[in-house]
């Protein structure tokens, strides 16, 4: 659905936000020059365009934005039919510029940068904006033209299209009459017929004037403004001003958006800490219970032990003790493991015992190094019944430990 109408930016604001905004930049604010290519890439011909544009500009080159347009930019007898056959109609009139040539679009940063800033926050995603004189109907013909009254600055704004890829713009005085107005935009365009889009109110103050000078009137076609044909010229036009924004084209994170999400995530994330907050202050509380419970125990069954670091390992210790004086023997004992590890090596077959070369006691298990290849698989089925295990540590070191 195409809408049209008069509103400031500020009023805008809700049809800006998520919207891919395409700006038409008034053709009085952007200059079209020519100039000669070096032959250089793409991206060294950007640099150099501050350098090889300085004398055409009255202002400093630091202050301005420079655009080249698309590379097939070319005469018409310099292009093979066999490349263009699909583009005829818009390349076939390419006649002004010669073979070398770029035409750059130059505007004032600091005013592009405002403006691009402006929009970005009032939500806009991504930007582009084009000249107004490259957005004019132009069939080749003659030239395309757009005369605008600005009642607020009081003068008219003229945009003109000579080519594809050539215009300009500029301001009109106020005091003029519509007679001064037209031989005006009849010195611009001296030659061509001119194609010339008004608004509609406008229609009616020029076509007297027109119908009063035949010679006039024969140079120019009157038109209503129409922002279907705008539209459909913008969207050949291969330039967006903005890309000389350092900033202009980033995609932005518009928060706003994003509050919401936001807001979830947090808001989650707090009750997941509080969660975790929780479950842990209860579990070191019951640790702390079960901790004083068994130094209790312990100080109730050892009642002459003063000090109680660790009850747990002082517990099992003094139960070792005790069995010890009392004449038995733990499972992990020394004594048991190297008795039960001894009839274990006796019941193998002697033409398949290594030789031991030492026995180790260690962390409750016996470290074996022997001299010889030992069968595991066997060796172990023995040991099995006396429920030990057999793990190998390193060639010809061997580990047998209780299963517990």
């Amino acid at each position: 659905m195409l809408r049209e109408g008069r509103s400031t930016v500020a009023q805008l604001a809700d049809a800006i936000v998520k919207s891919d905004i395409v700006l038409i930049i008034s053709a009085a604010d952007v200059i079209l020059l020519e100039v000669i290519a070096p032959p250089m890439s793409e991206a060294k011909f950007k640099l150099a365009l501050p350098s090889l544009l300085e004398e055409q500009l009255m202002c400093d080159p630091a202050e301005c934005v420079f655009i080249p347009l698309a590379k097939h930019i070319a005469k018409k007898n310099s292009v093979r039919q066999s490349d263009v056959e699909h583009e005829q109609t818009a390349i076939s009139q390419m006649t002004p510029v010669d073979v070398g040539k770029r035409v750059v679009a130059v505007v004032q940063r600091s005013w592009l940068q405002q403006l691009s800033a402006s929009l970005f926050a009032l939500g806009a995603r991504q930007m582009k904006a084009v000249p107004e004189q490259l957005c004019l109907p132009f069939d080749g013909g003659g030239v395309g033209a757009k005369l605008v009254e600005d009642q607020h600055e009081g003068c008219a704004n003229v945009a003109l299209r000579f080519s594809p890829v050539q215009g300009m713009g500029m301001l009109l005085a106020s005091h003029q009459s519509p007679l001064e107005r037209l031989m005006e935009l009849v010195m611009l365009a001296p030659v061509n017929l001119i194609s010339l889009q008004v608004p509609e109110e406008m229609v009616a103050v020029f076509q007297p004037v027109l119908a009063a000078h035949p010679d006039l009137d024969a140079r120019i076609n009157l038109h209503v403004i129409s922002w279907k044909s705008t539209l459909t010229s913008m969207h050949v036009a291969e330039l967006n001003l903005m890309s000389g924004l350092n900033t202009a084209q980033k995609n932005q994170i518009h928060w706003k958006n994003w509050r919401w999400p936001l807001a979830l995530a947090v808001t989650a994330l707090l009750v997941n800490l509080v969660g975790v907050n929780l479950t842990y202050w209860r579990l070191k509380s019951e640790a702390q219970a079960l901790k004083q419970q068994i130094a209790q125990t312990y100080k109730i069954n050892f009642p002459k032990e003063t000090v109680v670091p660790f009850p747990l390992e002082q517990m099992r210790k003094n139960l070792v003790l005790a069995k010890r004086r009392a004449g038995q023997s733990s499972s992990d004992d020394f004594t048991l493991l190297l008795s039960q590890f001894g009839s274990a090596w006796g019941s193998m077959p002697s033409d398949k015992q290594p030789k031991i070369l030492s026995i180790e006691y260690k962390q409750q298990a016996l470290t074996v190094l022997v001299d010889g290849t030992l069968n595991q698989d066997q060796f172990q089925q023995i040991l099995s019944v006396s429920q030990l295990s057999l793990s190998k540590l390193n060639a010809g070191s061997w580990q047998i430990r209780k299963i517990k």
